[in-house]
């Protein structure tokens, strides 16, 4: 006699897609952030890879474009200020 299905075979099958479509995401940033430029992609300084430009320089990601932007702190203060109207 076939009776309802689980709930827990539902949830794992649920979390188990939910997992993968994580993971593909994943996948698909790291190849983005992989393509990063070598240097600001405003005033072409070129980004040297130390503990300090990591935390410093921005990286932007447009999904869409598939497009991955650095940018020095600099440039990245001059852009904010144009963002903001200062």
């Amino acid at each position: 006699m076939m009776g309802r299905p689980k709930i827990r075979k539902i949830n794992k099958a649920k979390r188990k897609e939910k997992e993968s479509i994580a993971r593909e995401r994943l996948a698909e940033q790291a190849a983005l952030m992989m393509k990063h430029p070598t240097g600001c992609c405003i005033c072409c300084m070129p980004f040297e890879r130390t503990q300090e430009t990591v935390k410093t320089w921005q990286v932007t990601v447009i999904q869409e474009k598939k497009r991955v932007r650095l940018t020095c702190p600099g440039c990245w203060q001059l852009v904010k200020e144009v963002v903001d109207g200062n």
